[in-house]
């Protein structure tokens, strides 16, 4: 066995989110993790505030949360959207990374209230090949151990319709070279950024079959 200011010593090597799932190795490392208050509270909480749903039917996300415990977040992201209540958009979470919502016009924290305005997404200069044409998805990076205050967003397409007839039958997917869409909090702009493919290919565009991810994101 190891001592445990041993364990403790090792366990703090890692990033959060490796230490909440040391959590779950055996009720001693549990022990050890929280009797030293290794996880920290405001990077990853140990308890569940609640559940952010989304309904595909209306378009909207619901809170859901257990009123006997207490939420400690809202559920309600009005705040985000000045004006009337009545002519407010339907707040709908796209994605989340760690403790922050994206959503169609901000990033949002439900813990500290905190938000950040989106601005629309330009268009690609050049647009992509016609076998190419997906549907896009927003995706949030946030890492609060390496900056509390930085996010990205990442406009990725999905993989290309099954009725598209102009399907190169060569064509790999995810290609060797993609250039996608990056909102950056520091710049408080959008930028285009080109990342290269790393290994082999998933499979041919012919033999892929898009994807509804969009609609059952949750």
């Amino acid at each position: 066995m190891v001592p445990d200011d041993v364990l403790a010593g090792i366990l703090r090597l890692l990033a959060p989110c490796g230490l909440a799932a040391s959590r779950c190795v055996c009720k001693a490392w549990r022990r050890v993790i929280d009797d030293r208050g290794l996880l920290r509270a405001d990077l990853l909480p140990r308890s569940l505030g609640g559940i952010f749903l989304n309904y595909q039917d209306i378009w909207s996300t619901q809170f859901l949360s257990r009123p006997m415990t207490g939420a400690t977040i809202s559920g309600r992201l009005d705040y985000t959207v000045p004006g009337e209540p009545d002519l407010m958009p339907p707040i709908y979470v796209q994605d989340h990374c760690n403790g922050l919502l994206l959503l169609y016009h901000c990033v949002v924290n439900p813990a500290t209230r905190q938000w950040a305005h989106l601005p629309p997404a330009p268009d690609l200069p050049q647009p992509p090949p016609p076998a190419m044409i997906s549907i896009p998805c927003e995706h949030l990076v946030f890492d609060p151990t390496l900056s509390p205050n930085y996010f990205e967003v990442l406009i990725v397409p999905d993989v290309p319709s099954k009725n598209n007839d102009e399907c190169e039958e060569e064509a790999e997917w995810p290609p060797s070279t993609l250039i996608l869409r990056m909102f950056s909090s520091k710049s408080e702009s959008w930028e285009e950024r080109t990342f290269g493919r790393e290994g082999a290919a998933a499979g041919m565009l012919p033999g892929m079959v898009g994807s509804l991810r969009i609609f059952f994101k949750h």
